[in-house]
């Protein structure tokens, strides 16, 4: 038996024109199943039809598959909505107000919009944005913080990695206080680079989803992050292991004309509670998901590899601390030696039509191996579909 809050929400859900037919033999009493990004693409490509909708929407691209991209779309005045109650908490939390001069270094293209959102929230603080975007050349985001001076740093860790580097390697350096990062997990390495060029003195983080929105707000502290949560969002904790750490399920009651029910984000965390505060306690990505440079990827975004080789493993590691190298090792029974290079060619284009190739931030590598040269882990012996050995 579900809560009442999702009790009531999901008679919304169930009603809604995109999810009614994929809700409908589900009753009030039971729980609904955990909705996971590749069962949400599919439902969106069979039920939603921009022609057919009576007023404008907000379509927002989520990270992943660069062939097959989920695109949400958002009821514009909940969406604006759901930031004026963000923009409160993090003027309340110390995160923006009216004296921050914020470089902006997040993603304005290819549909996504952490630039453009990042810019709203920050006015609605009535504190000022720079809006240069990550593909501004590190030139120019020097220049512009030797002239406007801004107080604040913001963008994914890997952006803010590859300005650092720049200026570090050019000999220079700027004093910006703060920082704030979201979209991927932050490296120490990384944290240790921000405090040398940037002379960074606070490291801050948001969190969210193109599918629930932004939500949770946190100070970094090291190896967990600990974000509050707004109050319209209910947080669940999926299987969860003897610490209370399991799969981060969310369902966002701000959402109604498109709403999204029990959506698991692909990452791993625990719930805590604090002087009637939630907090939701980050450890890391989900066991069938990782992310490169903001963009998030499942198992399923590599089903069409099942058709070429009878089975693979996905292996990363860091060659930088911006750079990381992903291996596809992948199993042919019945392949024979000259068909070996043909077979590695096609899962290399099979992968280029999924992945962002962006080589600043991915080295790829496709080996055809037997099942001996895959990884076991010690402990259990089982074999993972993804080894993640980043730190």
């Amino acid at each position: 038996m579900i809560d009442k809050r999702l009790h009531d929400h999901f008679s919304i859900v169930r009603e809604s024109p995109l999810f009614k037919n994929y809700y409908q033999h589900v009753g009030y009493t039971s729980t609904p199943p955990v909705m996971e990004k590749h069962i949400l693409r599919d439902v969106l490509e069979d039920q939603f039809d921009l022609q057919s909708e009576t007023k404008g929407v907000y379509l927002v691209r989520s990270g992943g598959s660069t062939d097959k991209p989920l695109i949400f779309p958002v009821d514009i005045k909940e969406n604006l909505y759901q930031r004026e109650l963000l923009a409160k908490e993090l003027i309340r939390y110390g995160m923006f107000n009216s004296k921050t001069i914020a470089l902006n270094l997040f993603s304005y293209c290819d549909m996504y919009r952490s630039a453009g959102i990042l810019d709203d929230i920050l006015e609605r603080c009535q504190a000022t944005t720079i809006p240069l975007g990550s593909k501004s050349s590190f030139d120019f985001m020097h220049t512009t913080c030797i002239k406007f001076k801004p107080n604040m740093l913001i963008g994914t860790p890997s952006v803010l990695t590859l300005f650092a580097k720049y200026l570090s390697d050019n000999d220079l350096s700027v004093s910006v206080d703060n920082l704030m990062f979201a979209g991927e997990y932050v490296l120490e390495s990384q944290v240790e680079l921000f405090q040398k060029v940037f002379n960074t003195k606070c490291i801050y983080s948001l969190y969210g989803s193109a599918e629930t929105g932004i939500w949770g707000w946190s100070t970094y502290t090291g190896n967990t992050t600990s974000f509050e949560i707004l109050d319209d969002i209910i947080v669940e904790i999926e299987n969860p292991d003897l610490e209370g750490n399991g799969t981060i399920i969310v369902t966002n009651l701000l959402r109604k004309r498109f709403p999204v029910f029990r959506y698991a984000m692909g990452d791993v965390g625990k719930l805590e509670y604090k002087n009637d505060k939630r907090f939701l306690v980050l450890k890391s990505r989900a066991p069938k998901s990782f992310s490169i440079e903001a963009n998030s990827y499942f198992l399923n975004d590599f089903d069409e590899l099942l058709d070429i080789v009878d089975r693979f493993q996905i292996q990363l590691s860091m060659i930088s601390s911006v750079l990381t190298q992903l291996k596809f090792l992948v199993i042919k029974s019945d392949c024979k030696k000259e068909e070996s290079h043909q077979i590695v060619q096609q899962v290399t284009d099979a992968l280029h039509q999924t992945l962002d190739m962006n080589p600043a931030f991915l080295k790829l590598e496709v080996e055809l191996v037997s099942e001996s040269e895959l990884y076991a882990n010690p402990t259990t012996s089982k074999t993972p579909l993804i080894v993640d050995s980043r730190e």
